[in-house]
C-alpha cells in the first residue's frame, strides 16, 4: 500500500490518507489471507496532486471535499510498469467508513472470479469494471452522514427564507 500524508500533515489535501489506510489495513490484518489474495496494489491520495498515485494502482483510493465532508472516490483497474494504465472510476464517492468494506467487496469480486494464478490486474482485464462496480453498491441507498443531511436542511431553509425576503421586496 502506498498512502500520501494526506490532510492529517498536507494543507494541499482535500481528506485525510492515513486512517483510511489504518482501517483498510486493520480490515487485512490477517497475513495468511493477504497471501492467498496475491499481489494488488492499492494506493491512496488526499487530493489531485496524487502524491500516493492512486490513479496508478490496481485499487486506487482519492480523497475529495463534497461540502465540507471527506468523501472518497474508488478506481480500480489501474496499472504500473511498462503498462500503466489509468484506473477506472466506479462511480460516487463513498464516507470514510464505507471504504474499508468497499475495498473488502472489490477483493472478493476478484477472488471469486480470478482463476489460479491470476493477478487482481488480470482479472480486472478479463471481466472489466462491471462486477467490481456492482459489487461495490450493493445495497447501498446513497447513504448521507448525519452531517450532510443537517447542512441539507439548513441550506434549503435559508433557500426558503432567502425567497420569501426577495418575494416580499418585489412586492413592497
Amino acid at each position: 500500500m502506498i498512502c500520501c500524508p494526506g490532510g492529517d500533515l498536507c494543507s494541499l489535501a482535500n481528506a485525510r490518507s492515513i486512517p483510511i489506510a489504518d482501517a483498510v489495513n486493520k480490515k487485512f490484518d490477517d497475513l495468511d489471507y493477504l497471501y492467498d489474495i496475491g499481489d494488488i496494489s492499492l494506493n491512496i491520495s488526499g487530493c489531485m496532486n496524487s502524491c500516493g498515485h492512486h490513479h496508478v494502482a490496481n485499487i486506487g483510493i482519492l480523497g475529495v471535499d463534497k461540502n465540507n465532508e471527506e468523501w472518497y472516490q474508488i478506481t480500480v483497474g489501474g496499472q504500473q510498469g511498462n503498462s500503466t494504465t489509468i484506473g477506472k472510476v466506479i462511480g460516487p464517492s463513498f464516507y470514510a467508513e464505507e471504504v474499508p468494506l468497499v475495498i473488502e467487496a472489490l477483493v472478493n469480486v476478484y477472488i471469486e472470479q480470478r482463476t489460479p494464478e491470476e493477478r487482481f490486474i488480470d482479472t480486472f482485464d478479463r471481466v472489466g469494471v462491471e462486477p467490481f462496480k456492482q459489487r461495490a453498491y450493493a445495497g447501498r441507498d446513497k447513504r448521507r452522514s448525519p452531517n450532510s443531511a443537517a447542512v441539507s436542511e439548513a441550506k434549503t431553509a435559508a433557500s426558503s427564507a432567502a425567497n420569501e425576503t426577495i418575494t416580499k421586496v418585489a412586492n413592497a
